[in-house]
């Protein structure tokens, strides 16, 4: 990212969470260097060959939906390219054009490729209802969404075949990593390696965003939403999985069928360029503070549709949001084991997956400061669903206390006299190894709380 990028940046945090957190910020930043040696690597030829010639996949075909408003002629092309130069060739492009001027069918008529389909629209109506158009045309049996001025690699609707071919269930979504790029498409950089699907960690950041194949017969039913333009993603993705949550909690989701968790899901590849220049919200966040505006007008709905009563709000991270569940989180959220916090001890958390680092720390995707599920929890700072209780008993040997931070303001007398010591400390990370690990059968979610810190 170039100097002029991050000192706007800079200055618009600034101007949002004061000087301090700016400093913090900066400081984390600057020595974290996430990813600074990262250099995208365009696939070696005999690898693209032997995609081009694997007879193992399945017979699927992509719809890739491009909604296109006076979009310039170099960056159509560079995505146009995009597309013929994959190496899995069923696919059509589909391009719904709201210009006024003449600019994108112009630049189309270059090509000859029978799988490229241009529609010109009567008007321009916006991402939304040009998208719409887009998915009425489709015929593939998943629909890929691509912006009109982003680029795939050449592998990417391979491996997303791949994934889907291979997978024990027909998926309902596929997402891929991504990267992003100047304005030039040849300098690459910011890679954005994501997690498997992370319900929590969704519900605080759209995490999924680029590059995302959806069934086409269940995006034609959803639709893209007008009223969310600027955050329509992440509107679609939270309404797809509410789709499956509801279907999951009315018992029409099962092994036979798969868990969302096995619909969803993710290649962890960069297969996705996303073009950064002065307009895009990749390289300036404040040009579409519309976006995250809608990006919360989402997660209120999603929450509505679940019955959830909760408020929701802004993160101090643009495009980050923080759910705020009124009473406790685990009488809303059945789908929960149980809820945790952080452990910290002189200034620094000392369990689970952000063990070692300082509680300012936020973490690459700021991840340390959102709700996520997690892989573990710590019984000093725990908080476990009734139902799940007496596996809290039965591993600990004791009964069932809560000791939630924000709940509680003391822990069991069993839990501190182990604390005293180093041999107890250690009994105490096996507790919570082996607690979460009973917890998280049948794919049981487990939420950590970043809020909820307790001091030892």
């Amino acid at each position: 990212m170039s100097l002029i990028q991050n000192i706007r940046k800079t200055i618009n945090y600034s101007k949002k969470n004061g000087y301090t957190e700016t400093v913090i910020a900066a400081w984390e930043r600057v020595t974290a260097r996430y990813y600074a040696d990262y250099k995208y690597v365009l696939p070696q030829e005999d690898k693209l060959h032997k995609q081009r010639e694997d007879k193992t996949l399945s017979d699927i075909k992509f719809s890739i939906l491009v909604p296109a408003y006076e979009t310039g002629e170099k960056y159509l092309e560079a995505l146009v390219d995009s597309c013929i130069a994959q190496t899995y060739g069923k696919w059509e492009l589909i391009i719904a054009d709201g210009s006024a001027t003449d600019i994108v069918r112009k630049t189309l008529d270059k090509y000859r490729d029978k799988r490229i389909k241009y529609v010109k629209l009567d008007k321009n109506g916006g991402i939304a209802d040009n998208t719409n158009k887009a998915i009425e045309m489709a015929c593939g049996d998943y629909c890929g969404l691509l912006d009109h001025d982003d680029m795939l690699t050449p592998d990417a609707l391979y491996e997303m075949a791949r994934k889907i071919s291979h997978a024990k269930y027909a998926p309902v979504m596929v997402y891929s990593d991504e990267d992003k790029c100047d304005s030039e498409g040849k300098n690459f950089y910011d890679p954005h390696f994501k997690k498997d699907f992370n319900l929590d960690l969704l519900l605080t950041n759209n995490y999924i965003c680029h590059f995302l194949v959806i069934k086409t017969e269940l995006i034609k039913k959803l639709g893209i939403r007008k009223e969310y333009d600027g955050s329509q993603d992440f509107d679609l993705i939270l309404r797809v999985v509410s789709n499956l949550l509801l279907k999951e909690k009315e018992g029409q989701l099962n092994k036979e069928t798969g868990m969302i968790d096995d619909l969803i899901l993710h290649v962890p590849k960069i297969l996705y360029h996303w073009r950064c220049h002065q307009n895009s919200t990749a390289d300036n966040p404040q040009s579409k503070m519309y976006a995250y505006e809608a990006g919360k007008k989402a997660l209120i709905d999603f929450s509505k549709r679940m019955g959830w009563k909760v408020d929701v709000r802004h993160n101090k991270h643009l495009g980050f949001y923080r759910i705020i569940y009124r009473n406790n989180v685990l009488v809303h959220r059945p789908d929960l084991a149980a809820v945790g916090g952080y452990i910290v001890r002189n200034g620094k958390i000392i369990n689970g997956e952000y063990a070692k680092k300082p509680l300012l720390y936020a973490g690459y995707m700021n991840r340390m400061d959102l709700y996520q599920n997690t892989d573990i929890l710590d019984i000093r700072n725990l908080a476990v669903n009734k139902a799940y209780q007496p596996i809290y008993e039965k591993v600990t040997g004791h009964h069932y206390e809560n000791t939630f931070a924000s709940d509680s303001n003391e822990m069991p007398k069993w839990i501190e006299e182990l604390n005293r010591t180093k041999q107890g400390r250690e009994k105490i990370e096996r507790l919570n190894a082996e607690l979460s690990r009973q917890l998280r059968k049948d794919k049981i979610r487990l939420l950590l709380d970043p809020e909820s810190v307790r001091k030892i």
